[in-house]
């Protein structure tokens, strides 16, 4: 076989050449091959001559010139690769209870439409015939009289002490404050305003938009309900939803894509988006990728990994008067879920993934308002047991304000600032009776919960701590828009 341009083999009468060296071979064994080389290069320069020889000779070092080159890229290839494959920095945006108020048919000569729908309302913790009768009897509807457009709804709250005045337009409620006649005559507290939320959704979308966020994570309760459409993706409030976030947002990148993420925005579901929507129509509607999760009428969780980090979504359940922030999930239920849960953390574990962040609806503690998922339905023990392993955080809502905490070595944020209506401020609600020893929440800290508007910006650094800044707007505040790093 020829071994290259320079070996006997190669060669006329290589035979010869090795017959001329085998005496010298004999007596230095180690010097044949070298000698026989040397003979050949002489022979094969007499033959050519000294140009056609060096012409020779410059091409096999032009040829090993050229291997090394091709590998220095595959080594610089493999590099970059490697890079490339290793997880990288990234940020993202977090907010909860983004729903409006309700939308109401707001002409007048559509009062009887509007009447039946507060009927509706009023059915989800009244008898149908006692919520007819306080409909007719209780909420008053003011019509402009030039427009003949509603302006303004008076209706009783939540107890019979609260009377509840909204202020309308083109059908949307714009602002909302409430009187306790009993405990607070006298005194309104404005608990929402139309701007509060339509600052967040215009801020999360605009950090998309520049880079600031890759995506993000909603809590649930993105609609009033399903209902006032001939299906729900049709209701007034998933259209809300899709003119304000979704369409304003990029498609997916390629590095999202790649990772799987064909969206942009990633819910947990909340109560409101099964209220008159059982099946979840509207949010496959507006999120058929989540399909793609697993997503279906029979399953509302899902997980993906972005960059190195796990992502998991849980279903806490429909709203339940008697307990307003019970887990009663049936798509899967409780122990179902659980059981996927600790799967999908061993999973993590088993991947070296260290970042964990779990969101779901009804929030694990809560100091105000509708109060946290009860003890027995609590998910925190079976995340905590994870919390010496993974660095895990947990996103909530279903509470209207923003409360922190850390327990058991796990970050808990309630963040229910997206712009519902923000009822823990009213009387007889900002402050719930706790158990002693209760975890303290490191954001109000002790102080009674006010109208505060809010978005959280997730930076993941990797082999760094996760940078948590919450992004604010108080109206009422001498210094309305703020940022705040959280956990520091």
């Amino acid at each position: 076989m020829c071994n290259g341009p320079f070996s006997p083999v190669c060669l006329p009468n290589s035979a010869l050449i090795e017959h001329d060296c085998s005496e010298a071979h004999a007596r230095r064994p180690v010097c044949f091959d070298s000698y026989r080389r040397f003979v050949a290069v002489r022979t094969l320069y007499a033959r050519l001559g000294g140009a056609a020889y060096m012409k020779l000779r410059l091409n096999h070092f032009n040829f090993i010139l050229c291997l090394f080159s091709v590998v220095i890229a595959l080594l610089v290839g493999n590099v970059q690769a490697q890079k490339a494959s290793a997880p990288a920095a990234f940020s993202f945006d977090v907010y909860g209870d983004s729903r409006s108020m309700m939308y109401l048919p707001h002409k007048a000569d559509q009062e009887a439409d509007a009447r039946k729908l507060m009927v509706d309302m009023f059915e989800l913790s009244l008898p149908a015939t006692v919520a007819h009768a306080v409909v007719q009897k209780d909420v008053k509807l003011t019509y402009d009289p030039t427009s003949k457009e509603l302006v303004q709804m008076v209706m009783p709250y939540m107890t019979a002490s609260e009377v509840t005045t909204l202020k309308f337009d083109r059908g949307w409620v714009t602002e909302a404050s409430v009187e306790d006649v009993k405990l607070l005559p006298g005194v309104n507290f404005t608990m929402y305003r139309a701007a509060g939320g339509e600052w967040v959704a215009r801020e999360v979308v605009k950090e998309v938009q520049t880079g600031q966020a890759e995506f993000i994570l909603s809590t649930g309760d993105l609609v009033w309900w399903g209902k006032q459409a001939d299906k729900p993706s049709e209701s007034p409030y998933w259209k809300l939803v899709n003119e304000d976030v979704l369409r304003q947002l990029p498609h997916p990148d390629r590095r999202m894509k790649d990772a799987g993420l064909d969206g942009r925005v990633f819910p947990a579901v909340g109560n409101h988006e099964v209220w008159g929507d059982t099946d979840v129509e509207g949010l496959l509607t507006l999120f058929p990728y989540l399909k793609k999760m697993g997503v279906s009428d029979k399953k509302f969780i899902y997980s993906f990994d972005y960059q190195g980090v796990r992502f998991i979504f849980l279903w806490t359940g429909s709203y339940d008067e008697k307990e307003p922030s019970a887990w009663n999930a049936t798509q899967p239920v409780y122990d179902e879920q659980m059981k996927q849960l600790r799967a999908w953390l061993d999973e993590a574990k088993a991947k070296s993934i260290k970042k964990v962040f779990i969101s779901f609806h009804a929030p694990a503690f809560a100091s105000c308002g509708l109060g946290p998922i009860p003890e027995a339905q609590n998910p925190h023990k079976t995340i905590a047991a994870y919390a010496k392993d993974l660095d895990i955080v947990v996103f909530n809502g279903h509470v209207h304000t923003t409360e922190l905490y850390q327990v058991d070595g796990v970050k808990y944020l309630l963040l229910g600032g997206g712009g519902a209506e923000q009822d823990p401020i009213l009387p007889g609600r900002t402050h719930n009776k706790v158990p002693e020893g209760y975890p303290k929440d490191l954001y109000w800290n002790g102080e009674d919960p006010k109208e505060d508007y809010s978005y959280l910006h997730v930076d993941v650094i990797p082999g760094q701590p996760t940078k948590l800044t919450l992004n604010r707007f108080r109206p009422w505040s001498a210094q309305p828009f703020e940022a705040l790093e959280l956990f520091k």
